[in-house]
């Protein structure tokens, strides 16, 4: 069992969310057990802390892991992306999947049109393919950089279910995904108006506005979901 130290929060702001397996599995759009698999796969790390009785992890593992499921999408295979992270870490061993200058093209050649290219910015500001000996294709990417934007408004679920109302600041409440301007937490919403009664309080005596409520209730339904398949 291992703890990693954390730098200060003023120094190192990406640390001041904690996230759990679960939480950070609901906001990378997957199961906790499956970003427990990418942990011991090396495809993100648990920077807060490794080892029982659960990982912890902080705002920036979060924004790998939304990385590696869209990689997936994608149709890259986990071998291409544990080679792109060998080669982004040598100069960012910390989150080489965002901070490595790191994107996504497809081929030009006709043959392999359908297939995904993981590549690196070069020096002269080019992009070059990391992986197979042979050609080097120079395109411009798809960047990767959406991740951390794609965080900060609700994750991969709210992003899909085109959720507007909510957000994620690590310096908030932990990094729990909350109501976009408040201290609301979205799950404690959805517990809330889990019945009629319930929501009735959260509007007329919270203040609350109805589609806020709606939009936590649905991002805690699909958050669920994840947890039982």
């Amino acid at each position: 069992m291992t703890a990693t130290a954390t730098a200060p929060a003023n120094e190192a702001p990406e640390f001041l969310g904690v996230f759990s397996p679960q939480r950070a599995g609901a906001l990378a759009g997957v199961s906790g057990d499956q970003i427990g698999q990418w942990a011991r796969y090396g495809l993100i790390r648990p920077t807060i802390y490794e080892g029982r009785p659960a990982n912890r992890y902080a705002f920036y593992d979060v924004a790998e892991a939304i990385v590696v499921h869209w990689l997936r999408e994608q149709r890259f295979d986990y071998d291409s992306i544990h080679h792109a992270i060998r080669v982004a870490r040598d100069d960012h061993p910390q989150w080489p999947l965002i901070r490595g200058k790191l994107g996504v093209a497809r081929h030009t050649v006709e043959s392999d049109r359908d297939r995904g290219v993981i590549v690196q910015r070069a020096a002269d500001g080019s992009y070059v393919e990391i992986g197979k000996a042979g050609d080097q294709i120079v395109l411009k990417p798809e960047l990767l950089d959406f991740a951390q934007d794609m965080l900060r408004s609700g994750g991969w679920l709210a992003y899909h279910l085109k959720l507007d109302r909510i957000e994620v600041d690590p310096s908030k409440l932990g990094g729990a995904p909350v109501l976009a301007g408040s201290r609301w937490p979205v799950e404690r919403v959805a517990r809330i108006a889990a019945d009629n009664e319930g929501r009735t309080i959260l509007i007329e005596e919270y203040q609350l506005d109805e589609i806020d409520v709606e939009q936590a209730v649905r991002w805690s339904d699909a958050a669920d979901r994840l947890t039982t398949h």
